[in-house]
């Protein structure tokens, strides 16, 4: 006959233990809510997937253009920095010219491509492109350069950059006219390269204010 394994004894709560209590009833606010959310994950995955593939080229587009600007003010001893950095989107066979897009790199991720000038003097001049949400939920790509207008000195914060910036492209992720672009582009960067040349940071922010709508204007913390 075969032994039966014995029942385990029941927890007998300690004597002062109140008892436990059920979970409350759903009147059917937890598994909406679990549905509802679950709906919208679902929507955003789709829209994000669409919206990441096109803007995947985009970006290659322009860590391409501005990698080539880089190499460019590097010949006359001029630095900037690309970010996100070369070392992570690309393979070079011959730094820098010979290189390749590096194929676990995931452009479409990329929010922010900035170059900033990293020469004395020039701290603060800064190219940048990223992509934002319009108020109806529209997804753009804003091109703006930024310049430091001077600091001063604050009693609470201390030293402050006063930031400002000139808005040089919006449009539109999906109808961005890469031609335009690339004429907006080349105007930016032959001015600030000649400025470079003639050591006049002044003749370029003179050109950005008086060719281009102004931006945000906005005070940094000076790391002095």
């Amino acid at each position: 006959m075969a032994r039966r394994t014995p029942r385990p004894a029941a927890a007998v709560p300690e004597p002062g233990t109140p008892p436990a209590e059920p979970p409350l009833a759903d009147d059917d606010f937890v598994s909406s809510l679990r549905n509802e959310l679950s709906r919208r994950q679902e929507a955003a995955g789709a829209r994000t997937g669409e919206d990441l593939s096109h803007r995947g080229e985009l970006n290659k587009r322009l860590l391409q253009d501005l990698w080539e600007v880089h190499n460019q003010f590097e010949e006359v001893s001029v630095h900037l920095t690309l970010d996100p950095s070369q070392t992570l989107f690309a393979t070079f066979a011959e730094y820098p010219t010979k290189w390749t897009f590096r194929e676990t790199f995931d452009f479409g991720s990329v929010k922010t491509i900035e170059l900033a000038d990293r020469a004395q003097g020039w701290v603060g001049f800064t190219l940048r492109f990223w992509y934002y949400r319009t108020a109806e939920g529209a997804s753009h790509l804003r091109g703006i350069f930024e310049w430091c207008d001077g600091e001063s000195y604050h009693r609470y914060s201390g030293w402050m950059r006063m930031m400002s910036q000139a808005v040089l492209y919006d449009a539109p992720e999906d109808s961005v006219n890469v031609r335009e672009l690339h004429r907006v582009l080349r105007d930016v960067v032959v001015q600030w390269y000649a400025a470079h040349l003639e050591k006049n940071p002044a003749t370029f922010v003179a050109h950005l204010k008086e060719k281009y709508p102004k931006g945000a204007s906005y005070a940094k913390e000076s790391y002095r």
